[in-house]
């Protein structure tokens, strides 16, 4: 080993911890220093990183192939000096971080033929199909392969690499800006800041083609004898965006589920899969770019920007019936919707022997004005449920959903079919407005859309909240929650609130303090600031609470992967023994006692360190979207 990772890589932050461990799990040290290097100092030419890292330039440049070849590190060619720059890329490592994930999804979802494409591509950062398909000499196999890379591409799985996804995003916007600014004349009667204003707007539009370019029919398939492929000279790679959206339907499903129930979440599920494809990225480039958008009122407009485009042009818009055709086989809806009529037989029974026999009323019922009726299906009526006081100002919070679209209640649902339009349309309203979250809206009838921007707060806020009630208790809980409603408190408010001592909050605020989930204010009551007579203000900041609870959840991962490569770096031997091909199946036989149980304790430790890494990567996904 040419140098040792340097005691900053776990120091400086979190995520220099966490993808410097996975680079040397997966890379080697030498790559592993230069990720620590780049995160450490920014943009460096080569001769620089070996001079910060003490490794040869030649060893650098070697792996610097490799790194910008995995998508790992940028590369940028600085026109003045003559300079090539590298900077960190972080899409890399999260490919790796979540390599094993994305090969099981594209198995289960495709099939094992487009999950070794998937792999291949993995491994190699990007392939070229032409030189993909050469490599198979069954004419067959060819044309099946063939089709699978169309599939994975048309599902956005894959997509096309060109060669500025190789550089930073920030010095392609410069670069463009600068051009756009010095050709953009000053004027008497124009203010400098119009000037840039305007210099920014065309920089955009540049910005926006230029990141769509290359993407048009043309330069993408070819048509021969009527079959519809990919161009064969297309470089490809994996698009870590689409996977994203995919985690994001994943934590939308299990939110959906402890929420409103399993076997509307499963109809969710299949709504979301419907448009998962055309839904917004989690990260537009322009939000990736320092010194564009910094006002977070600014970021939040133009994210619902992007999804109320999305939804005008109808990409993120279904109806009941596409979605019918989408259900999985094994979900039967029939029985799963209790109507009205379903919930109380003996009045309805009641009523029908009413009709035959109507006894004589009394004086005060006489007087009472008639009963509405209710209209159970469009063209017929039924006065039955407002005879028996069962109209719907004497239903209960529970039964709201059975309002159909025309405003009338279904006395009668569709159970003859497993996936009945009716049965369906009833989920989707539970969906809609059945609980405090709203996971679907209602455009037109029977046509719903997904509000991607206002769910992800949701979950953040439930995951964050169930956390809290079950690492810290009850009461830390109850005290959160009051301090979301009051936005600010002291100990006296706050217990007056949440009916308890002021001794148990304020040991439940010792604890949120400490966890860093809330802020303090001092407030002094006097002008010299006396300590004894000043008080504490407490007060909770979503985003602040979230971040720290992110950067606890990367730095417990990395703290996983260095305790897996120590163990395993303390039986080296040991472990290069087992890779013998003289030993590899006969380790019973050829090891001694004491070795066998340091092999299996070493494999039960991997084992039990590498599910908790999962658990923990699935509550990192949630606060990383």
């Amino acid at each position: 080993m040419d140098g040792e990772i340097p005691e900053a890589s776990k120091t400086q932050s979190p995520k220099s911890y966490l993808y410097t461990s996975i680079t040397r799990t997966h890379l080697g040290e030498v790559a592993s220093l230069i990720v620590s290097c780049l995160m450490s100092y920014g943009q460096l030419t080569a001769h620089d990183i070996g001079h910060r890292a003490k490794i040869p330039v030649k060893k650098v440049k070697s792996a610097l192939v490799s790194l910008i070849q995995l998508n790992c590190v940028f590369y940028w060619r600085d026109d003045s000096s003559k300079q090539v720059f590298y900077s960190f890329n972080e899409a890399g490592i999260l490919v790796f971080l979540h390599s094993g994930d994305i090969i099981s999804h594209i198995k289960s979802s495709y099939g094992e033929d487009c999950a070794e494409i998937i792999q291949n591509i993995l491994m190699n950062g990007h392939i070229r199909v032409e030189d993909y398909i050469n490599n198979i000499e069954d004419e067959e196999q060819k044309l099946e392969k063939q089709t699978l890379f169309f599939r994975l591409f048309t599902d956005r799985w894959l997509v096309r690499l060109q060669p500025f996804n190789y550089h930073p995003i920030d010095d392609i916007w410069n670069k463009l800006y600068q051009e756009t600014l010095k050709n953009t004349p000053r004027t008497s009667t124009t203010s400098e800041v119009k000037r840039v204003a305007e210099a920014r707007e065309k920089t955009k539009a540049k910005f926006t083609d230029l990141m769509e370019s290359g993407q048009s029919a043309k330069d993408l398939y070819n048509t021969q004898d009527g079959i519809k492929r990919l161009n064969p000279n297309l470089v490809i790679t994996f698009n870590l965006s689409r996977f994203q959206k995919h985690l994001r339907t994943t934590a939308l499903v299990s939110l959906a589920k402890s929420r409103v129930g399993i076997l509307s979440s499963r109809i969710y599920e299949s709504a979301l899969r419907l448009v998962e494809a055309a839904s917004p990225d989690l990260k537009h480039p322009f939000l990736q770019i320092s010194g564009l958008i910094n006002d977070p009122e600014e970021a939040r407009f133009f994210i619902n920007s992007l999804e109320n485009k999305l939804v005008d042009e109808k990409k993120i818009v279904f109806n009941v019936r596409d979605l019918g055709r989408l259900l999985p086989a094994d979900l039967d809806l029939r029985n799963s919707i209790l109507t009205h009529n379903f919930l109380k037989p003996n009045s309805i029974n009641n009523n029908k022997s009413k009709k035959r026999a109507v006894p004589a009323l009394s004086d005060d019922e006489e007087d009472r004005p008639p009963a509405k009726k209710i209209k159970s299906e469009p063209g017929e009526e039924d006065d039955s449920l407002s005879r028996n006081g069962n109209g719907p100002e004497d239903m209960d919070d529970g039964d709201h959903h059975l309002a159909n679209g025309n405003g009338y209640i279904s006395s009668l649902t569709d159970n003859s079919d497993s996936h009945s339009v009716s049965l369906i349309q009833h989920h989707l309203k539970l969906l809609s407005s059945g609980s405090g979250t709203q996971f679907l809206i209602e455009i037109t009838p029977g046509t719903f859309t997904v509000p991607f921007a206002s769910l992800l707060k949701q979950l953040k806020k439930y995951n964050f909240e169930t956390l809290v009630k079950t690492t810290l208790g009850v009461h830390s809980f109850r005290v959160l929650r009051c301090l979301k409603s009051l936005k600010i408190g002291d100990e006296k408010t706050i217990s007056n609130s949440v009916l308890l001592k002021e001794k148990t909050v304020r040991n439940e605020l010792y604890k949120l303090v400490k966890a860093n989930f809330l802020e303090i204010q001092e407030v002094p009551r006097s002008a010299d600031r006396a300590a004894s007579k000043t008080f504490y203000l407490f007060r909770h900041k979503e985003e602040s609470s979230y971040d720290f609870l992110n950067n606890s959840l990367i730095f417990s991962m990395g703290e996983i992967l260095t305790n897996i490569q120590n163990f395993r770096e303390d039986h080296k031997i040991l472990l290069e023994k087992c890779e013998r091909e003289d030993v590899k199946g006969h380790e019973e036989e050829l090891l001694l006692e004491f070795e066998l149980k340091t092999l299996k304790a070493l494999q039960n430790r991997q084992v039990n360190n590498s599910a908790r890494f999962n658990r923990i990567k699935t509550l990192f996904e949630i606060y990383s979207l």
